[in-house]
């Protein structure tokens, strides 16, 4: 029996017989097996069904049935279930559906005869009043929350206006539609970008928070052919702010954008070496991408190191200028008191200006009100210092410190302390607190009364002044080429043509005439001491050619003015060029030869009485926009070429005034009111800013409108 049931479980284990069919050792394999049943179909519905007819799509009964859009009058779901894909085709091939088909195909749809309501007249009318009342926001730098306002505000001034009553507008569709307009803005940069030559500007900003990178674009506008500047976008870096990763930042607004590098024809920056070495300068990786870039550093930054490199030989006006600023800026006490002394000697009383080292152009305004005060500062500041002086304690003499050495040794027997039964002096104490107190009130000034002391020593002097009436003279000389080079319009050519007016303003005024004639400007040897001028020939000023000879009136030194002269005296194209360097200025299917050839014939062309004297006092792109526009006798146009690639030079920047521009309008939208301005609302913001042209002027296509009304519902999608 051992044995018997061994066997049987080896034959289990060699032939896999189940246990549960193992009964005593014997298996089922004589039971009755069952009939075996017939499969259904059970096909699905498959996505290459719709593919094939589609006019089918997936059914609401259930993933067996197929629902047909033709057939929805009647029955318009059939099953798959059997047949698939035969299924389909033979309700298709059938003549109820071949007869819905033929009536769908000849019925119109009911709204072909009702107008849609977001297209009528009056709702268009009352978007675009609401794009302009965002604008306004925009362009004023007020908080995006007056809308909130401004919208009950138009409506009860407009009580009778339907536009007015439909204006719905708060502070989150203001920010949508800002930055749909933003966007619209942008693309249409972009597309100019892609199409035609550009330039590209840069600079870094102070923000400790977040480093921001302005890039401001200049291009063409191709229906008023006027050179402009706008902002692209104001990318954040949020590492080291070196020349390669401020060139990734550019690179990946390109790539994002589809910008291609080849169309850029310079670049603008100032002349820090993170933007203009030659090594791992933003330049450098630029010149990887275009070889025939440009940089056009900012003339202005130089003018203005140079100005104040020779500055630095006269006395620190500039720190004057600050102090006396600040002495007043916080007192209301002190304005009223110096008010006083403005009357008492018949001033008109404005008050003092503010210095700002990085305004190129603030210093000239604050010498003038410092002159225009000179006598008033000096009377105030003079009764400034007598009130201190009587205020502070005598300096103590030799018998006052006997005196107070004897009342000392009197005090001693009083500070005693008992130590052990021994009397102990507490004199190391006591010499300590006195020698505190003693500079306290003797040696240490306070920091107003330095500065009262420091503003007063420099008023009071003669001398100083003779060098403040100089340099009142000198800076104007500077201030004509800032302000020149400050401006919006393109001013790229005369850049070469206003730093030589400036050199040979500035050398006239020291050096010989006889080492200016018959030669170049910077080959002029003015550091030689032949070639200098004698004192009494030097050009100063009519001011202080006059303060010095009334020298005895104003209590001037001779050894004074020696230095003085010392100081002031020593310290102080081609059109194939353009097309072989940048080969994007050729207009495409425009040969070479054509734009030479009319460029000889610009030459020889008179064309101040072809186009009047009132062109030459227009702005340079609209200049050559005129000169585009002449034609011969046969309304050929005979500078059409010509004009294009002129116009694409003339966007090379001639400074970095734009890009600063941008940090003075993040200061005034970012304020202490708005703190928590996001910084993609500020680019918004700034984008809207830069736009050229005036926003009560531009006009919106219907399709535009349409897009823009339902901007604060796409907001909320995404």
């Amino acid at each position: 029996m051992l044995f018997k049931t061994h066997m049987t479980s080896v034959s289990n284990t060699c032939w896999n017989i189940p246990a549960d069919i193992v009964t005593n050792g014997e298996t089922k394999s004589n039971a009755e097996s069952p009939e075996k049943k017939r499969k259904k179909n059970t096909q699905k519905y498959l996505k290459s069904y719709t593919e094939l007819w589609p006019c089918l799509l997936p059914s609401r009964k259930g993933v067996f049935f197929v629902h047909c859009s033709v057939c929805s009058v009647c029955v318009s779901d059939f099953s798959c279930m059997h047949a698939g894909k035969n299924d389909c085709k033979r309700h298709i091939e059938s003549k109820q559906h071949k007869d819905y088909e033929l009536l769908k195909s000849n019925q119109k749809a009911i709204t072909t005869y009702i107008a849609p309501v977001s297209s009528t007249s009056q709702q268009l009318q009352v978007t675009n009043a609401e794009i302009l009342m965002c604008e306004f926001i925009c362009q004023s730098n007020l908080p995006l929350s007056t809308a909130d306002t401004m919208t009950k505000l138009i409506k009860k001034m407009c009580p009778d206006s339907k536009i007015a009553a439909e204006i719905k507008c708060g502070r989150n569709k203001t920010t949508a539609i800002l930055h749909d307009l933003a966007r619209l803005t942008q693309k249409n940069l972009t597309d100019r970008m892609r199409s035609g030559p550009f330039t590209i500007s840069t600079d870094g900003s102070n923000d400790d928070t977040s480093k921001q990178f302005p890039l401001v674009v200049r291009t063409i506008d191709p229906e008023s052919k006027a050179v402009n500047s706008e902002l692209l976008s104001i990318p954040i870096c949020n590492e080291s702010a070196t020349g390669e990763n401020i060139f990734m930042l550019m690179d990946a607004e390109f790539q994002s954008r589809d910008i291609p590098w080849s169309n850029c024809i310079a670049f603008g920056s100032d002349n820090a070496s993170v933007m203009t070495g030659n090594k791992k300068g933003v330049i450098a990786f630029i010149e990887r991408k275009q070889p025939s870039i440009y940089l056009s550093g900012c003339p202005l930054h130089l003018v203005h190191i140079a100005a104040k490199k020779a500055a630095g030989c006269l006395p620190p006006v500039d720190d004057v200028l600050v102090d006396i600023y600040y002495y007043f800026n916080k007192s209301d006490k002190r304005k009223s008191e110096f008010k006083d002394v403005q009357e008492l000697c018949d001033l008109d009383q404005l008050k003092m200006i503010k210095h700002v080292c990085t305004r190129w152009l603030s210093i000239g305004r604050c010498v003038e009100r410092l002159l225009d005060n000179w006598d008033a500062l000096k009377v105030y500041f003079k009764s400034q210092k007598y009130l201190q002086d009587s205020k502070k304690k005598p300096l103590p003499t030799k018998s006052s410190i006997k005196d107070s050495s004897n009342s000392k040794k009197s005090m001693d027997n009083r500070n005693v302390s008992v130590d052990g039964g021994k009397l102990k002096h507490d004199s190391k104490k006591e010499t300590a607190s006195s020698k505190v107190m003693f500079e306290k009130v003797y040696m240490e000034p306070s920091y107003a009364e330095k500065k009262v002391e420091s503003i007063l020593t420099f008023v009071r002097s003669p001398t100083n002044k003779l060098y403040v009436l100089f340099l009142s003279y000198s800076i104007k000389v500077y201030e004509e080429i800032l302000t020149c080079l400050q401006a919006e319009d393109p001013k790229i050519h005369i850049l070469r043509r206003s730093l030589l007016k400036l050199l040979r303003s500035l050398i006239v005024r020291f050096v010989k005439p006889s080492a200016i004639a018959n030669q170049p400007l910077d080959k002029v040897e003015y550091h030689l001491r032949y070639n200098i001028k004698p004192d009494s020939k030097l050009v100063i000023g009519e001011s202080a050619t006059e303060f010095i000879k009334r020298k005895s009136e104003n209590h001037l030194k001779d050894i004074r003015i020696q230095e003085f002269y010392k100081n002031v005296s020593a310290k102080s194209t081609s059109l194939l060029y353009f097309l072989e360097r940048f080969p994007c200025l050729i207009p495409e299917n425009v040969k070479k030869d054509t734009v030479i050839e009319q460029f000889a014939v610009y030459q020889l062309t008179d064309l101040k009485t072809a186009l009047g004297e009132e062109w030459l006092k227009s702005r340079m792109d609209e200049q050559w926009k005129q000169i585009g526009h002449l034609t011969d006798e046969n309304v050929n146009t005979l500078f059409h070429e010509l004009s294009e690639i002129m116009l694409a030079v003339l966007t090379i920047p001639h400074s970095s005034a734009h890009c600063e521009r941008v940090f003075s309008t993040v200061r005034k939208n970012r304020t202490d009111q708005r703190s928590s301005l996001s910084d993609d609302t500020l680019q918004t913001l700034l984008t809207l800013k830069s736009r050229a042209g005036n926003f009560l002027e531009k006009e919106y296509s219907s399709q535009q409108l349409i897009k823009l009304k339902s901007a604060y519902y796409r907001s909320l999608n995404k």
